[in-house]
């Protein structure tokens, strides 16, 4: 029961994306409980969303050296190896946990993801063509699949497809940033043959180079300020508490200029961290 409440409480963690605050909950419990699948996956997950794609690798083999025919396991294993520019094994991974449960619309926006990245969006919008018939409530599917066709060179069933994922999911921001890539992309066209180069540079920009620094996501930038906001928070105050004590037990005389600058900073502290945690409960 313990060990099932830890998890859930790691999996809200990362639905509100504090991610770090994951990983140092799932660290003592991983280093406890080596044989935990779910633990390791979840690790994965939480080095992903932090940027850490090494680590995540680690997490994420280890989970499948304990279940490697485990559906979840193989996402995460293929995700890690697609931050990595480790294509091959990340499109392995993908199709494997496909095929281990081939009606489910996660593992194959896996797999197109992976082939996006392995810049092959042929693949990955072929792929997906009968997916998305079947799995046509899915925003992520449709997002992917938006994705792939605008690098093949259809800007129009593009957009048709993320404004299904926005139809399913108005505020999807997934769906937002493809549509507003879409634009900058097309700015460019003019023509059959400016839009064929533009459809490639869109293509090239999906694709993930092995050796080149992954982009951090929205939410691991949100978490790690909210995450520094709180901690300053927290010493202001104490600093301001401690001061306060010392002041009335006679020990320290405090300044008034000192009090009020503590608690400006407290109160900017409290602010961002206010901010960048709302901005967090909306993603």
């Amino acid at each position: 029961m313990q060990t099932e409440l830890l998890l859930a409480e790691a999996d809200a963690l990362l639905a509100r994306g504090r991610a770090h605050n994951a990983a140092r909950l799932l660290t003592p419990f991983v280093g406890r409980e080596p044989e935990n699948v779910g633990g390791w996956q979840r690790m994965a997950r939480a080095r992903l969303d932090l940027g850490d794609p090494a680590e995540a690798l680690v997490a994420a083999q280890a989970a499948w050296h304990l279940d490697p025919y485990g559906t979840e396991s193989l996402h995460w294993l293929s995700a890690a190896h697609s931050h990595l520019g480790d294509h091959a094994e990340a499109i392995a991974a993908a199709a494997a946990a496909c095929r281990e449960d081939p009606g489910n619309p996660r593992l194959h926006n896996r797999l197109a993801q992976a082939q996006l990245a392995a810049g092959l969006p042929t693949d990955a919008a072929e792929g997906l063509r009968c997916v998305v018939d079947m799995a046509g409530w899915d925003a992520d599917l449709m997002v992917t699949y938006g994705m792939a066709l605008f690098a093949i060179g259809r800007p129009l069933s593009a957009r048709e497809a993320v404004g299904r994922a926005l139809a399913i999911d108005f505020g999807h921001a997934g769906a937002r940033s493809a549509l507003h890539a879409f634009a900058a992309a097309m700015s460019t066209a003019v023509d059959a043959a400016s839009l064929a180069l533009a459809a490639d540079d869109y293509a090239e920009s999906l694709r993930i180079h092995p050796g080149r620094p992954p982009l951090r996501r929205p939410g691991a930038v949100r978490s790690a300020t909210g995450y520094v906001a709180r901690m300053t928070l927290s010493w202001f105050l104490a600093v301001l508490a401690g001061a306060g004590l010392l002041d009335a037990a006679g020990l320290l005389t405090v300044p008034s200029s000192l009090y009020v600058a503590l608690l400006c900073a407290a109160g900017t502290a409290g602010c961002v961290f206010a901010l960048t945690d709302q901005s967090r409960s909306r993603a």
